[in-house]
Order: structure tokens, then sequence, then C-alpha cells
């Protein structure tokens, strides 16, 4: 009896390493699809939940604060994966920020935001 339910809870453990090296990858796939534009500012939000639904948010913006590309992670599980997020492409990333509530999504969101803007303070600061 223990026997077998030991052999159950191996395979599950292994089962759960290997969907993990999986969203691991599509995570780094993703990042590295986003990275590979000429300009602009890539941000990374994370929002995890002790209990219910995380989200994994990034954005792109261009050179002028405009957001290009946005991806969106959530879920509870490793069958999670990125997708596109178009509401907030084309809008300016102050206009975005003005509208995010407190919601997961919204606070991963708020973090991506918060990361841009200190990339371009750097870049400004080093400008001077």
């Amino acid at each position: 009896m223990w026997g077998w339910f030991i052999v159950v809870f191996a395979a599950v453990w292994l089962l759960q390493i290997w969907m993990t090296k999986a969203q691991l990858k599509n995570y780094h796939e993703t990042i590295r699809k986003l990275s590979r534009r000429p300009s602009g500012y890539l941000g990374v939000g994370i929002q995890k939940q002790k209990l219910g639904i995380g989200a994994i948010a990034i954005l792109v913006i261009d050179e002028t604060g405009t957001i290009v590309e946005s991806q969106l992670m959530r879920g509870v599980t490793v069958f999670s994966r990125f997708e596109p997020f178009t509401k907030y492409i084309g809008l300016p990333l102050d206009a975005v920020k003005a509208v995010l509530g407190e919601e997961p999504v919204d606070l991963a969101f708020k973090m991506a935001i918060e990361k841009i803007e200190s990339q371009m303070n750097e870049k400004t600061n080093l400008a001077v």
C-alpha cells in the first residue's frame, strides 16, 4: 500500500517539476521576444497571492512613452501561459497608470510601470 503511495507521490512531484520548467521556458522566451525591439523600455511586474490568482505583466513602451506591446500571465497552476493583453496598447503610460486599481492584474501592471519609469529616470540621469 505505502509503496504505491510513494510511487504516485514521486510521479506527481516529477510532473510538477517538469511543468514548472516548461512554464519558466515560456517566461524566458516571452521576455526574449519582447526585448528584441531596437528602442524603448521593457518592464515586468509580478503580483503573487498567497491564496488566489497571481499575475505577471510585461509591458513594452516606445521612446515617447506609448505602450506598444503587452503580455499577461495569470493563474494558480503551472498550466498558465502568457497571452497578449491589448487593452492598454496605444495608450500613454500615465493614462494607464491613472486607471489601475488594486486587483492582482492591476498591481502587476503598476509594478511593470514602476520598473519602466525607473529605467527612464536612470537614462535621464546618465544623460545629464
